[in-house]
């Protein structure tokens, strides 16, 4: 397990969703499957960040509304599976490494709502310091963007770890088989795709679209 690989790509991930770049890298399909080519297994890592991205629909970053972080809880889940894959049927261990994505992205929203408390205290600086000049900006702005990137590659790695340790000590008691966990994040993640339905126009719009995927989704199931 190449844990430094972890911690760049979270602290990459972290960055790129404010601070920096915003090349949606931080999107939890991309951070998931550039995690699982980073270990070594592309496959794990596109499962988990696809799952985890069809939770993440919803979310919008606007405003003051607080919400998780969702690229680099992908990086966390996507790790901790490729590392405790071995323990269990693949089907049920994603599960519960999409169960510990979720949780672990409400952990790094909480780390995102540090960084920008400490980010006030950069711009305010020393009041003794007189004028703000433009290149004391720049100062405090590359230590924001400094202390962001480590708080992705800490955030990232820690979560990794943790989610590794729990992955590998619960998958011996988890008895739920490969098909009723593939169903559960099927019928999740259509309940969550569901719930984006008004950012698009509503069910007046797109019935016809929500009402195919009812209609697929169900296949699914029938055919698992």
């Amino acid at each position: 397990m190449n844990w430094l690989a972890v911690a760049l790509l979270g602290g990459i991930v972290g960055l790129d969703a404010t601070g920096f770049g915003q090349l949606m890298l931080s999107r939890p399909l991309i951070a998931g499957t550039l995690t699982g080519v980073a270990l070594g297994r592309p496959l794990a890592g596109l499962a988990v960040g696809l799952a985890l991205e069809v939770f993440a629909l919803v979310i919008l970053p606007v405003g003051a509304a607080r919400y998780p972080e969702v690229g680099t809880g992908a990086v966390a889940a996507a790790a901790a599976h490729v590392d405790a894959a071995g323990a269990a049927a693949p089907a049920p261990m994603l599960l519960l490494a999409v169960a510990f994505g979720l949780v672990w992205e409400t952990v790094a929203g909480q780390a995102v709502i540090l960084s920008r408390r400490q980010n006030e205290r950069l711009v305010a600086g020393d009041r003794t310091l007189g004028a703000l000049t433009a290149r004391s900006l720049e100062r405090r702005h590359l230590g924001a963007m400094s202390l962001d990137f480590a708080r992705g590659a800490l955030v990232a790695l820690v979560g990794a770890l943790v989610g590794s340790v729990l992955l590998r000590t619960l998958a011996p008691y988890w008895a739920l088989g490969s098909v009723a966990a593939l169903g559960m994040i099927v019928v999740g993640g259509s309940g969550m795709v569901g719930a984006t339905l008004p950012l698009f126009g509503g069910w007046s719009e797109r019935k016809a679209a929500f009402v195919v995927g009812i209609v697929c989704g169900l296949l699914i199931l029938l055919l698992a």
